[in-house]
């Protein structure tokens, strides 16, 4: 499980936290939390895949200023994800329940087998179940907040097992339609704000990216 937390973590990074957003007074049930995301959930669950792009922003307490990256993502319903980030550096991730592939820009791709990494088809599932804002798979990790913000909704998300909870405090979902923004809290008073744009919810996916979630 804690190698599963570093995967998790990987794609996000790490950075300085302070309190817990107030959602987490909001303890909800799955079917509270159906009621409150409405069509945003319904449209999700039949999507294949998601696609878009990413901006994430590190607040490392080293440093006075966070750093930040972009780029874009592909999360695949039952197949994994691909994470694309192309500033300041072109690198590219590939998380699948078999493996995970990292490749860089004029590099060769570097693979480890999931008999090497325990945990990643949890990683895999996790962010499945998030993109989809599937409530049942999210509740069997972790325990369930939410709240109305404006004209959209909140979720708090915080693990159930002690070994995720010993690095990740909690993670918040903000959105409209879609999940347009996503802040991990680490056990240590770190955080990671990501932020998505530009989300296409796709009916089949596409023979490439079949491909390279297939590896």
């Amino acid at each position: 499980m804690k190698r599963a937390v570093f995967l998790f973590l990987l794609i996000a990074g790490t950075a300085r936290a302070d309190a817990l957003p107030e959602v987490f007074a909001h303890p909800a049930s799955v079917e509270q939390l159906r009621a409150l995301l409405g069509p945003a959930s319904r449209a999700l669950a039949q999507a294949a895949a998601v696609r878009g792009e990413f901006r994430s922003r590190k607040f490392l307490h080293e440093l006075p200023q966070p750093l930040t990256s972009s780029g874009d993502f592909l999360v695949a319903r039952g197949l994994g994800l691909v994470w694309h980030t192309r500033a300041p550096f072109d690198s590219e991730l590939t998380l699948t329940p078999k493996a995970l592939v990292q490749r860089d820009a004029g590099g060769a791709a570097l693979r480890i087998d999931a008999a090497q990494l325990p945990g990643l088809g949890a990683v895999v599932q996790v962010f499945d179940a998030l993109f989809a804002l599937d409530l049942q798979r999210l509740a069997a990790q972790f325990e369930l907040y939410g709240a109305r913000r404006d004209k959209g909704w909140t979720l708090g998300l915080k693990p159930r097992a002690a070994a995720m909870a010993q690095r990740l405090n909690a993670v918040v979902i903000e959105g409209v339609t879609q999940p347009q923004q996503v802040v991990l809290y680490e056990a240590g008073g770190d955080r990671t704000e990501l932020e998505f744009s530009g989300q296409t919810l796709l009916e089949a996916l596409p023979p490439d990216a079949r491909a390279q979630l297939a590896p």
